[in-house]
């Protein structure tokens, strides 16, 4: 999975728990690609060399910080 469909995955998730999101994708000096996504309360990055870039870490670091709600009862 590229950076730019880990992006889309953390957009539709955070999109479905009610969550603004932006995100951007830079090169760094380095030739290095990152991923960062930002909301109100939290920004975080990936970089495309990451052991964990297959975007599985990056995107349970996202849902641990915003679950799912269980239904009103």
């Amino acid at each position: 999975m590229n950076l730019k469909q880990i992006a889309q995955q953390a957009m539709d998730y955070l999109d479905s728990v009610g969550v603004a999101a932006d995100y951007e994708i830079k090169v760094s000096s380095y030739g290095i690609r990152k991923l960062t996504v930002f909301t109100d309360y939290y920004d975080m990055g990936m970089p495309s060399n990451a052991p964990e870039s297959t975007g599985e870490y990056f995107i349970g670091k996202i849902k641990k910080y915003y679950p799912q709600k269980s239904p009103a009862k």
